[in-house]
């Protein structure tokens, strides 16, 4: 394209032609603002569209008077500082004694984990031992095949649920549209930490959203540390896949709802280190991407309608975020080369300055939540992006190891 003409008056250039102005910032301006807008929408406007729709098209729970047989399963790999205080939990949760038994999963645990199990001395407590290192979701497939409860409730060794949760999970199984039921998790921090804190406030975000989420129908995935399922629902799910993801998309598949029941409270405390916490968020991101990968035909909305819809936004755009974060910064760096839209640039550069401030000190943002915030976002979106590489280079993780 030829240079603009242009009119020199009292030595400022001026152009004549406002249409002058090169394709290429526009193009820039567009990607810049499109990416934002769908972090907006991602972060902000899908939970305040999901809080909206569930206010105003409620679908109540028949809740009532069940008392099911229930079989609780706990996954364990080397929880021999866990396993025990966790069984003693559960024994002592408000529910006929007659009606409640326990499977401790056991996968090729090498520590005491099996031995403490087996010497609890309680006709209630079993313990299953899966040789060969399978994985949770295998340890769960195989509990449940075992299982003689009408209802399976799946825990984790780490998690310490209040006494009345249980009777709250299972006063929902009254209402014949549902078959999977959320706790809602309680994170604790006892030292304050960025780490703490950042993953605190955001699951306090992730709980309303939830909320919403099962108030307008059904939940797309529930916390792994507390969750009951029909037992003549409850289907195998591969062991390379995430099944507190997959069982809200198999409930969804079988036409029945996944819900949260905010009562039936359980409590686990947040890992003190970003390495760990970013070790966690990569291995669950990586299994769920996995998961919507083999479960894309659930996007389908003129087949799954609302539940379609939040799959996409709440699960893949998510995940995908990093992309569109990635495409903002990139258009703002070559439009602030224009000299547009700098004070955007630098405004970019100090949310990612700040949150970096988590990985260096814990003290540096310890004191304020608000500062822990930007942190805690950056570490979801690096594993996000860590994850999606992995994804696309064939990557599978199956097995665990406990962090905490």
């Amino acid at each position: 394209m030829g240079a603009c003409p242009l009119l020199l008056c009292t030595g400022s250039a001026i152009p004549l032609d406002s249409g002058c102005r090169g394709e290429a910032p526009v193009m820039l301006e567009i990607l810049l603002w499109g990416a934002i807008g769908m972090l907006f929408y991602i972060y902000a406007g899908y939970p305040l569209l999901a809080i909206a729709l569930g206010r105003l098209f409620p679908r109540p729970v028949l809740r009532g008077d069940f008392e099911p047989s229930v079989t609780v399963i706990i996954s364990a790999y080397n929880e021999e500082r866990s396993i025990g205080a966790k069984i003693r939990n559960t024994l002592a949760l408000d529910y006929p004694k007659e009606k409640l038994d326990i499977i401790v999963a056991s996968d090729a645990s090498d520590d005491g984990t099996d031995r403490i199990v087996l010497d609890c001395a309680e006709p209630r407590v079993r313990l299953l031992r899966v040789e060969g290192r399978q994985g949770k979701t295998a340890c769960q497939n195989a509990a449940a095949a075992l299982a003689d409860g009408e209802i399976l409730v799946f825990a984790d060794a780490t998690t310490t649920v209040e006494n009345h949760a249980l009777r709250a999970i299972v006063r929902n199984f009254h209402d014949p549209d549902v078959g999977c039921v959320a706790g809602r998790l309680v994170y604790t921090s006892r030292q304050g930490d960025a780490t703490g804190r950042g993953g605190i406030s955001y699951w306090k975000y992730e709980c309303a959203l939830r909320i919403a989420e099962s108030s307008l129908g059904s939940l797309i995935g529930v916390s792994g540390l507390l969750y009951g399922v029909r037992a003549n629902s409850y289907r195998p799910i591969a062991p390379d896949l995430i099944s507190d993801f997959v069982i809200a998309m198999d409930m969804r598949e079988q036409g029945l709802r996944t819900v949260l029941e905010p009562e039936a409270v359980c409590y686990e405390e947040t890992l003190d280190r970003s390495d760990r916490e970013l070790s966690m968020r990569i291995r669950v991101t990586l299994r769920s991407l996995l998961a919507l990968a083999r479960n894309r035909h659930l996007l389908n909305p003129f087949r799954y309608g609302a539940f379609a819809w939040q799959l996409a936004s709440h699960k893949l755009l998510r995940y995908l975020s990093p992309v569109f974060w990635l495409v903002a910064i990139v258009a703002n760096i070559a439009l602030a080369i224009q000299g547009q839209y700098v004070s955007l640039l630098l405004a970019q550069a100090a949310g990612i300055a700040v949150g970096a401030l988590g990985f260096r000190s814990k003290q540096a943002v310890a004191g304020s939540r608000l500062l822990a915030q930007p942190y805690y976002f950056l570490l979801t979106n690096l594993s996000s992006a860590i994850s999606l590489v992995r994804f696309v280079r064939g990557e599978r993780v199956v097995v665990w190891t406990p962090l905490r």
